[in-house]
């Protein structure tokens, strides 16, 4: 509430829109900029309910009622205006602004004026210039997520460089990270089936990467009786704003969506976030995965990871940075039929994957204006530097690759969290899968070091780590802390040729282990029972082989008898969990990994009839 500049990060749930309405209370003529066109209506929607004088003008609202809207601003009827940086590119806007005099500018997602933020848009690098324009006002840039090098990128881009940094930590208690380790698709939707399944009636997100796969897990989970509905960006205005007022008032349990979904959407009673893709940056996966609990009750965060998980991002972060020639085929349809001072003429650009890059490039080599309003040149020929292009690309794949590690660290998620955002970390959270899970006392230090020694196997052998083993294998092998290659072969994961040809390191790196820990606690026995952070990571180590191929055969029949897919019926993990576990009745049926409840009543009797029939001829042939 005093003079100076604010730079806040501020976790989300934690109420950042008071830092700038009570001083519209006070003191009126708040500017705020926000990037969500569709979020301003209701954020307005609720002030007026409450008593609070504010407006919004954005491309939605037609020049009479823009007008009508600036006037109630500049004649002090409104305590409180929202608008969008695409706005401001009007200079008869921001000058209008000017005069009517701001008190206060507020910038919301002001981690999108950063190229090192997880969501940068070039009309956000205009604010540090209307700022200006604008006299300077006492500013405050507010951000849920954003990293020491964001944090400083925005201070510099918004002139900001004196602001006081109000830094509050991104812990969320409530919230139970956990990962599940999965293979094909077939595997994910079976887990997904399984969890969704389990906490029938619960309100859940899954978030996909794609909008195709909206519909098609929307319609998996409606097919095995679940309340689900899906919304992605290609829905229509009111098709979307329906979907999502459904899921706000329960009539939806399951909400299927791309990152499209959940801005604004300030649902409390949130229970679970699954992340059925891995999104390329832990910023957005922290961000989508804070839509639960905010009632502050817990709430369980799981992200399904397989060794084809970073296959999409880094796809998408391939297409987003366009190489040269790329670049120079952009300009030159951006200069053909302009001239220098000509304002860039979007259209004329063309909309493709790396336009973001390709404006940033356009800057750095003095083509375009800071603000990406005006165009610097009309030499087609001109050089571009794609410096900007390559460094952004190479820090991208850095983020990745700390996603990746969330994915795969064997120590305390939360940890790894805190410390990604610079927060300074404790030792165990007690609240993520790999915390409960080292709960027995093996803890993971012995798994930390067989992965390091993974990744020199992979290095000397030219191999790449996963084919050495899975992530999987080096937490089996530090509760089983095999003591002989027979030992080792019995290790999930470990066949003949790995026991042959590693085994001799990882037998090594064991002992050597137990040698600096004398007081560890015994080694596990064989299939240990490990404690589930969210129910959910059941994997039978060995299965009955001949039973599974009946089991197999079983749902082909039930399949084609049905008309549907083979892995509408149980996938091959689940498959190969009845196998391993063959219950006898309904209740150990339902404990099996992928059976819910609505398999469970769909297929339960038939499958119990096909096991049962398998033990049988085995009785009479022994």
């Amino acid at each position: 509430m005093d003079s100076g500049d604010v730079l806040a990060v501020l976790p989300t749930g934690s109420g950042k829109s008071m830092t700038y309405v009570l001083p519209a209370l006070i003191s009126g003529r708040v500017l705020v900029v926000s990037p969500h066109i569709a979020l301003m209506q209701d954020q307005v929607e609720s002030l007026v309910a409450n008593g609070i004088a504010a407006a919004f003008i954005n491309s939605n609202l037609t020049n009479s009622e823009k007008r009508n809207t600036y006037i109630a601003f500049r004649d002090g009827a409104l305590d409180l205006l929202y608008t969008s940086p695409e706005s401001l590119a009007n200079q008869r806007f921001v000058t209008g602004l000017a005069c009517a005099g701001i008190n206060l500018l507020a910038i919301d997602e002001a981690h999108c004026v950063s190229e090192w933020g997880h969501t940068f848009r070039p009309d956000y690098l205009r604010l540090d210039s209307v700022r200006k324009q604008l006299g300077s006002p006492r500013t405050i840039a507010l951000t849920a997520t954003a990293t020491s090098l964001a944090r400083d990128d925005i201070a510099r881009r918004l002139g900001l460089d004196h602001a006081v940094r109000v830094v509050h930590s991104v812990d969320r208690p409530n919230l139970t990270f956990a990962v599940n380790f999965g293979g094909g698709n077939s595997e994910k939707q079976d887990f997904l089936l399984d969890y969704c399944g389990k906490r029938r009636g619960k309100s859940g997100i899954v978030y996909v990467g794609s909008r195709k796969r909206t519909e098609e897990l929307a319609e998996l989970l409606s097919g095995a009786g679940l309340n689900a509905a899906h919304y992605h960006a290609g829905m229509g205005a009111k098709d979307r704003s329906e979907v999502q007022r459904r899921f706000m008032t329960d009539r939806v349990d399951v909400m299927v969506a791309t990152n499209a979904f959940g801005l604004g959407v300030d649902k409390p009673d949130v229970r679970f976030i699954v992340h059925h893709d891995m999104p390329a940056r832990l910023e957005a996966y922290y961000q989508e995965s804070g839509r639960a609990g905010r009632d502050g009750e817990p709430a369980e965060c799981v992200l399904i990871y397989t060794p084809y998980s970073a296959a999409g991002p880094r796809r998408f972060i391939d297409k987003d940075h366009p190489p040269a020639s790329e670049l120079r085929m952009a300009w030159r349809r951006l200069c053909a039929g302009v001239g220098p001072g000509s304002r860039m003429p979007e259209s004329r650009l063309g909309r493709f994957d790396g336009e973001v890059m390709a404006v940033r490039a356009f800057q750095e080599s003095g083509l375009l204006d800071s603000a990406a309003d005006f165009l610097l040149s009309d030499n087609p020929d001109a050089v571009i530097d794609s410096t900007v292009v390559d460094r952004h690309r190479e820090h991208e794949f850095e983020m990745l690759e700390r996603m990746l590690g969330y994915a795969q660290t064997l120590g305390c998620r939360r940890n790894y969290i805190l410390e990604y955002f610079g927060e300074k970390s404790t030792d165990s959270c007690g609240n993520c899968d790999n915390c409960l899970n080292s709960a027995g006392g093996n803890g993971s230090g012995l798994a930390e070091r067989i992965i390091r020694l993974r990744s020199d196997l992979a290095r000397k052998n030219r191999m790449d780590p996963v084919d050495v083993f899975e992530d999987r294998t080096a937490r089996e092998i530090a509760d089983a802390r095999p003591g002989s290659e027979a030992e080792l072969l019995e290790v999930w994961g470990i066949g003949p040729v790995r026991a042959r040809r590693f085994g001799k390191q990882l037998l090594a790196e064991v002992r050597n282990w137990e040698a600096e820990h004398p007081d560890a606690a015994p080694r596990a026995t064989a299939g240990p029972a490990r404690k589930d952070a969210v129910n959910h990571s059941r994997r039978p180590d060995h299965a009955d082989i001949p039973l599974f191929d009946v089991l197999r055969e079983w749902r082909k029949a039930r399949a084609t008898k049905e008309g549907v897919p083979a892995y509408v019926v149980f996938g091959d993990r689940t498959l190969s969990a009845l196998a391993a576990a063959r219950p006898k009745d309904m209740d150990e049926l339902f404990t099996v990994f992928g059976v819910g409840a609505a398999k469970r009543d769909r297929f339960g009797k038939a499958v119990l009839e096909a096991i049962a029939d398998f033990e049988s001829k085995s009785d009479e042939t022994a």
